[in-house]
């Protein structure tokens, strides 16, 4: 018996909030009062369609089990002082040499210009800024796609989502870097805005701006993917990016740095959240392809076995931090398929 699509809409639409929520954007507050957070209005790179949340959980889950890439919106520090910007606008321009686009359009290429720019952010809108601080000037960030992505269409792109995220108030320079296999651009945004509130990126901007992000490549025809790794079951721990840049940059070897995925920590804080998540993960995606699997339609019959496979697939949480796998084996739901047929009746997963 196949569930009505009502219903299987009513389930994608709970479930799928929780797998795939909306990030949540900072509202300027009025004067004197508290400031918000709602959901964004970040481009999506799809036409609005009937059916709210349940069309946009069955979207992403499509993209998700179908392994779209992920794109990557990266903080990597800031410059604490003119002194730290100067030497992080000479990095990305290569000295002049790679052509530097500002938020007004114009393109900044060679040292004088270079030097020019940095004098213009050097005296800004609200006095100097010192050579020198303990207060961060501002943030550099990195937009990336894997190997392969179209690169005119990814500096398209953050061309669109620096527009999107910060034109009118804040003032900020980006440049696309060609000299490694994957796709990047590097954009450096002043923390102070032009009305004088200042730009503190949380949790939730990120990922508003990796939603933002793979919105416009969209747009452009790329396949994209901004998916929190909880629900991708990614247990890996980052490396911190000054870790990084010991490593690969400078050949030094941290000396107190323990790295979590190589040397598993009983005493990890962490753990009991990690497992607790995972299982809410999997309990969402087995709710998801339990109410697919019951679909009459065989393209939702199809996802339902793919969902299965994708939580078959996830790391397993570290060994002390395992989480129970209520989703049945794939070969359960793959009967469902069958009816197509007119073989078996649809199972639970």
């Amino acid at each position: 018996m196949t569930a009505p699509k009502v219903y299987i809409d009513g389930i994608l639409q709970t479930w799928g909030e929780r797998l795939y929520p909306e990030p949540l954007r900072t509202v300027k507050p009025k004067k004197g009062l508290t400031a918000l957070r709602v959901k964004p209005r970040a481009s999506t790179g799809r036409k609005p369609a009937q059916g709210g949340g349940s069309i946009r959980a069955k979207q992403t889950l499509s993209s998700t089990v179908k392994k779209t890439p992920e794109v990557m919106v990266k903080v990597t520090g800031g410059g604490k002082g003119m002194k730290a910007i100067r030497a992080h606008l000479d990095y990305i321009s290569r000295n002049g040499q790679e052509p530097l686009e500002t938020d007004q359009g114009d393109i900044v290429v060679g040292r004088d210009a270079v030097n020019e720019l940095r004098e213009e952010w050097e005296i800004g809108s609200f006095g100097v800024i010192p050579e020198e601080s303990n207060r961060r000037h501002a943030f550099n960030i990195i937009l990336s796609m894997p190997p392969g992505t179209d690169r005119k269409g990814v500096h398209d792109a953050a061309r669109d989502f620096a527009a999107e995220q910060f034109g009118g108030q804040y003032k900020y320079v980006f440049v696309s870097h060609h000299d490694e296999m994957h796709p990047h651009v590097h954009l450096c945004v002043a923390a102070r805005g032009m009305d004088g509130t200042r730009l503190h990126p949380r949790k939730d901007d990120l990922q508003l701006w990796r939603e933002s992000f793979a919105g416009h490549l969209r747009e452009r025809g790329i396949e994209a993917n901004a998916t929190k790794r909880q629900a991708r079951g990614i247990t890996k721990t980052p490396t911190p990016q000054p870790v990084v840049n010991m490593q690969k940059k400078r050949g030094e070897k941290p000396r107190h740095y323990r790295d979590p995925n190589t040397r598993p920590n009983p005493d990890n804080p962490y753990a009991e959240k990690q497992t607790r998540t995972r299982g809410n993960v999997v309990r969402a995606y087995a709710e998801v392809a339990k109410a697919l699997a019951a679909s009459d339609d065989v393209e939702d019959r199809k996802t339902a076995v793919q969902v299965v496979e994708l939580v078959k697939a996830m790391p397993a949480v570290l060994e002390t931090q395992r989480a129970p796998n209520p989703i049945q084996p794939a070969d359960q739901v793959r009967g469902n398929a069958r009816q197509e047929k007119g073989g078996d009746k649809p199972q639970d997963v």
